[in-house]
């Protein structure tokens, strides 16, 4: 029989600091897992622990059945992310994950009594922001085709076709995720935000980026740095740094 700590850990992949003074959970982008972040680890001061988040259905996860409703994705996850209350906890969530990691602000605030020092949504609109895209999840080719051109050209294991099938179930299901959760209204959060977008983003505007000033009744910053959807690949040495920056990380 699986216990909770067993299911955690499917949930949650965490490298543990034995001096560590905050914890910074990271959400990964439709179609992406855990592994997008384990290079956070090398750029990171030793007592700050990374918790990267794992969806069911993707990576290691391929045999469970992937989750496509928003609501029922963050039931199941925010009780695990609740225990981490002894430590200052950040959450950072890219593309899709950004709109996961919102939802799991205002379910942990409003459920749990818990309310993490920051916010970063990155690549992301604003959730009262209207799509500006309509991306059916039905259309394997126009999934691949869309993926290849936020990915700049790269669509990586989607261009074998025994990888593809292993693959695009779980992007199935992140984008019918998406499809059913957008557009919300104004729900505001009292934890702070930082919005982070690439300059280049064929999907997110900078200036409805910054729209997510509107969600949280605490601070906010905002960032455009170089690239497209995915700068924070070639440029994530300098998020984390900003990431830090924006906690105040030394001095908690």
């Amino acid at each position: 029989m699986s216990t909770n700590s067993d299911m955690a850990a499917l949930w949650i992949r965490h490298r543990r600091a034995s001096n560590a003074r905050v914890r910074v959970a990271c959400f990964p982008h439709a179609g992406g897992a855990a592994s997008f972040f384990n290079p956070w680890q090398n750029w990171t001061p030793s007592d700050v622990e990374i918790l990267s988040i794992q969806y069911p259905g993707h990576q290691d996860r391929i045999l469970e059945p992937c989750l496509d409703n928003m609501d029922e994705l963050v039931s199941r996850l925010s009780p695990f992310l609740s225990e981490f209350r002894d430590l200052p906890l950040v959450l950072f969530g890219h593309s899709m994950g950004a709109s996961v990691a919102f939802e799991v602000c205002r379910r942990l605030e409003s459920t749990f009594d818990l309310s993490p020092l920051r916010l970063f949504v990155s690549g992301q609109e604003a959730p009262h922001v209207p799509s500006r895209g309509s991306k059916s999840s039905n259309d394997d080719e126009a999934l691949i085709s869309d993926i290849r051109r936020l990915g700049e050209g790269d669509a990586g294991p989607l261009d074998d076709p025994d990888l593809r099938e292993l693959a695009l179930p779980a992007i199935r299901a992140d984008f019918r995720l998406l499809e059913s959760y957008r557009p919300q209204p104004i729900r505001t959060i009292s934890t702070p935000i930082s919005s982070y977008t690439g300059d280049r983003d064929p999907d997110v505007l900078p200036e409805k980026a910054q729209e997510w000033k509107m969600e949280t009744e605490g601070s906010f910053d905002f960032r455009v740095f170089p690239g497209g959807h995915f700068y924070l690949s070639e440029l994530g040495q300098e998020v984390v740094s900003s990431l830090l920056k924006d906690i105040n990380y030394p001095d908690l």
